[in-house]
């Protein structure tokens, strides 16, 4: 090693400053590969990490700037899906069915002779339960007695109205009436059972 700074020594001023400014850059870089280029590698990934979070915060805040809104929205879509299942409820309640179909026919005037429930149905996500139904009265009874069917909060289809029979007593033309009121229930295909 000695030799070797002695024979550096014997160098003319423009060669030692060459050699010095090779061992400079040959430091310079070594320690640029080394130690530099990883710390640039680890702050490039840091900085990506740090931008997905800020994309997961910015996300994260539009989230909860409209959670009361979306409070609300889903306090609305749970009430019209109340007042659905009470359009199409999961379970059968054929005897509240009955009830309030006798109630109508009574409210309109009507003599209900024959109510018979059929088998339900299965059709996917809902089923069918057809009611068999005969009742008497004069057409205008019958019209407000469909009417007031129609209006039930439980869906209930009338088909195959047949109207015959038409007898005189008093001033009123009575006329015996059969048809199909058909009710549905929601089936959840998932369970399977009925309930």
């Amino acid at each position: 090693m000695e030799q070797l700074i002695e024979r550096i020594n014997k160098l003319a001023t423009p060669a030692k400053a060459g050699i010095v400014a090779g061992i400079i850059l040959v430091l310079t870089a070594g320690t640029y590969f080394l130690a530099i280029s990883d710390l640039d590698e680890q702050i490039a990934g840091i900085k990506a990490d740090q931008s997905a979070k800020e994309i997961t915060l910015a996300e994260k805040q539009a989230i909860a700037d409209n959670l009361n809104e979306r409070r609300k929205e889903m306090d609305a879509l749970d009430q019209k899906f109340q007042e659905a299942l009470t359009q199409l409820p999961e379970k059968k309640d054929i005897e509240e069915l009955l009830s309030q179909l006798n109630d109508v026919g009574k409210k309109s005037g009507l003599e209900i002779s024959k109510v018979i429930p059929g088998g339900e149905a299965s059709e996917g996500f809902y089923s069918r339960i057809p009611i068999t139904m005969a009742v008497s009265g004069n057409y205008n009874e019958i019209a407000m007695f469909l009417q007031e069917v129609a209006n039930l909060r439980r869906i209930v289809n009338v088909s195959d109205l047949k109207l015959a029979s038409p007898v005189v007593k008093g001033d009123k033309v009575m006329l015996n009436s059969d048809f199909m009121a058909t009710t549905f229930r929601f089936t959840d295909t998932g369970k399977g059972a009925k309930k």
